[in-house]
């Protein structure tokens, strides 16, 4: 049976939830292998669990960054959903995950922003997000990679790159949230650089809302 996972975004000042990732099973499942009709049912599905939902809390939906810009029908059915969610006063950020998308992708996402509480880049640090793709997006935020974290150890090869990162999203002014945090220590190093959300098992664990 799908399933959706959905797993806090917590502000590390207050540790109050500010908003919920919703991911769909069959994403995962068929991480390797997932075709326009498993990415078009897993946002079906997805957007009718936010329309039932009572929570007033702001929702993170992951969507391929590729079939956007290279798909009319799942690019219509995103624009379609997002449109359905403004009207039941949903608030909708739209995470773009893929490693690659046609040259459509900027014009696409400028049609879809006005939907969107925000434009967020996924796994920001790797291989499939790299500057490129974030000059060309203009971002509100991005999510920083979660194995960027490891290195935060001294003894770590790239040691400072976290803060380097940091820096320049400062700069440009996206707003950051730290993914895959794991343990106090990295919780209290985050908090004291200023990043003020983020999500990861020492924060509070994915929980699943089954599809009935």
């Amino acid at each position: 049976m799908p399933s959706i996972r959905s797993q806090p975004i917590v502000c590390l000042t207050t540790h109050q939830p500010i908003g919920y990732e919703l991911f769909h099973s069959s994403l995962r499942q068929y991480a390797n292998r997932s075709s326009e009709t498993i990415h078009l049912r897993a946002l079906e599905e997805t957007v009718q669990l936010i329309e039932c939902d009572c929570l007033n809390k702001p929702f993170f939906i992951n969507v391929s960054a590729g079939l956007i810009s290279e798909s009319n029908r799942f690019f219509q059915q995103i624009f379609e959903a997002l449109r359905r969610l403004k009207e039941a006063r949903k608030i909708i950020h739209l995470e773009l995950t893929e490693e690659s998308a046609g040259v459509t992708l900027v014009k696409r996402i400028e049609q879809l922003r006005p939907f969107c509480a925000q434009i967020v880049m996924d796994d920001f640090g790797s291989l499939s997000s790299n500057l490129d793709r974030l000059i060309q997006i203009q971002p509100d935020a991005v999510k920083i990679d979660r194995e960027l974290l490891q290195t935060l150890s001294p003894d770590h090869r790239y040691q400072g790159t976290y803060a380097a990162l940091l820096e320049l999203l400062d700069r440009l002014q996206i707003e950051v949230i730290a993914e895959g945090i794991e343990n106090q220590s990295q919780f209290l190093w985050l908090k004291n650089h200023g990043v003020t959300r983020g999500q990861g098992f020492y924060l509070e664990p994915p929980r699943i809302q089954a599809m009935v």
